[in-house]
């Protein structure tokens, strides 16, 4: 019966912090990277050639996926053999979300697909590994089209080292969308 009294203060103390360390505040889990709702999405597209127009491709869908049909809006249109600096912006209700993009630039990459048009994009903002993200790009038009359409996605983690990943090839690259808008395109 000595043996057992020798070991009970051990086993109280133990005991006692076991259950002190279940006490504590449960704390919520860190979510790193959240991907947010995209409820905007503009496209702006500045001429080289200072004689011609700005073009800006607008989306907007303020209440997300379900509810009101998104609006779109196009001012202007593309120039046939001209060249472009294009700026892509992100938003959600509360506002712009390209600052987010570029301190996160490792885990997002924006791409730019075409259907009928004649649009050449190139990648002009890099991350901090020198890869692509994507919201400076320059798009070099060729010959006139009646139609067409520009395919705007944004990837949350893509795989920018893949084999075939370039600035049309979102398939090769991975990754979930976070915001894909599909734009008429028109090069006069």
């Amino acid at each position: 019966m000595t043996k057992f009294f020798r070991f009970y203060p051990l086993l109280l103390v133990l005991g006692l912090l076991f259950f002190a360390q279940g006490c504590g505040e449960d704390e919520d889990p860190l979510i790193e990277n959240e991907e947010e709702e995209v409820t905007t999405v503009s496209v702006t597209f500045n001429p080289e050639d200072a004689s011609q127009e700005t073009v800006v491709y607008g989306f907007s869908d303020p209440d997300g996926d379900g509810g009101m049909a998104p609006s779109f809006s196009v001012s202007g249109s593309l120039q046939a053999n001209s060249s472009y600096n294009v700026q892509a912006s992100f938003g959600n209700t509360e506002g712009s979300i390209d600052g987010e993009i570029v301190t996160e630039g490792e885990d997002h990459q924006v791409f730019y697909q075409t259907t009928g048009a004649d649009l050449t994009f190139t990648y002009d903002d890099m991350d901090t590994a020198d890869r692509p993200i994507g919201l400076l790009t320059r798009l070099v038009v060729g010959g006139a089209s009646t139609t067409g359409a520009l395919i705007v996605t944004l990837r949350h983690e893509p795989n920018k080292v893949a084999a075939g990943t370039d600035v049309t090839n979102v398939a090769a690259a991975g990754g979930s969308t976070d915001a894909e808008v599909s734009f008429p395109v028109i090069i006069q």
